[in-house]
């Protein structure tokens, strides 16, 4: 089987990320890199970094062809795969271009900035015949991998009742600070908490209601809090959000069971999720990898033996947006409040 050549375009914190774990697949390879400041080529003066992604391997770009201009990296005809590491706004029109391009896609979450641009990405993805994959990486996480099977095994009954939490601080690392611009990346509604709206989705499918409420400073959505229901009176509750103060990055979910409660937090936890039952508390050790190695691994070997990529679609990716800017429009009437 061929190797499956990759173009990358964007190259910071998740572009980085990417790159780390095409050197850790031996049937991939980035062949071309697009960014708009040349400079992140150079990693400083032996264009090596190092990437903090597990074993992944020191960055080296020798035979990679660079691009400045989007343009010119979709024009290579070595490219295949095309990943899309670019700041929110930017990721319905690269993404399209990409596919109209000839190629297949992997983009960064979320899918695009509303439900009418992922519906232009829906429109490019069926014109084009081509791939397209989103990062939603919560698919790909051992802890929530594990939810998702008890979940649809229903070894412990039917779910009752859900709380997802996510929160750390602003990240005011970003290029030009667009996660800090709120028109840029919908803050940690869009940015961050999209994540556990996917997880939701995943586990429980599209809620009958959704109700949000959250705070706005200078623009910017710094925190939501959702209750989704659902029939026979279950409920998730869902809490996002980034501190201008700073603190600790935490990840934690728990779901309530006819028989048992699974629960997992980033802060106590570890590598284990939590069984409580009547007959007392079971940890269950779950796989310690990369999700996002695992996530690109995927991809690749969906593209390398002609089979689609199904964990997860264009359709659920664009639910994750449609369900977040319905929480975002209650965010926004709420801050108009006097």
């Amino acid at each position: 089987m061929e190797t499956v050549n990759v173009g990358l375009i964007g190259f910071g914190g998740m572009g980085h990320m990417h790159f780390g774990c095409y050197a850790n697949n031996p049937n991939a390879k980035v062949v071309a890199m697009c960014d708009i400041d040349p400079a992140k080529f150079e990693g400083g003066d032996d264009v090596k970094i190092n990437i903090s992604s597990g074993d992944a391997k020191p960055l080296d770009l020798t035979g990679v062809a660079l691009y400045t201009k989007i343009d010119d990296l979709l024009k290579d005809p070595n490219v295949r795969l095309v990943d899309i590491c670019l700041p929110t706004r930017m990721h319905a029109e690269v993404s399209c271009q990409a596919l109209e391009s000839g190629k297949d896609v992997f983009c960064e979450k979320p899918m695009a900035w509303n439900v009418d641009e992922c519906a232009r990405v829906e429109r490019a993805i069926e014109k084009s015949g081509k791939q397209f994959a989103v990062g939603h990486c919560l698919r790909y996480w051992p802890q929530y991998m594990a939810v998702s099977k008890i979940v649809e095994s229903k070894q412990y009954g039917d779910w009752r009742y859900a709380r997802l939490h996510r929160s750390g601080s602003t990240p005011g690392w970003s290029w030009n600070n667009w996660l800090c611009t709120g028109d840029q990346s919908g803050g940690a509604v869009i940015d961050m908490h999209i994540h556990d709206a996917d997880a939701a989705l995943w586990w429980f499918g599209k809620p009958q209601t959704v109700k949000a409420a959250g705070i706005k400073v200078d623009g910017l959505p710094l925190t939501v809090d959702a209750m989704w229901t659902y029939e026979k009176n279950r409920v998730v509750s869902l809490h996002g959000g980034w501190d201008l103060n700073g603190g600790d990055f935490r990840y934690a979910f728990k779901v309530v069971f006819e028989e048992a409660t699974v629960a997992f937090d980033s802060a106590i936890d570890g590598a284990f999720v939590r069984i409580v039952t009547a007959a007392g508390t079971e940890k269950l050790p779950v796989d310690e990898y990369s999700a996002y190695q695992s996530e690109i691994d995927d991809i690749v070997d969906c593209l390398q033996k002609g089979r689609p990529i199904k964990r997860i679609t264009a359709v659920e990716s664009k639910l994750a947006v449609e369900i977040v800017r319905s929480e975002m429009d209650q965010i926004e009437a709420l801050s108009k409040i006097d």
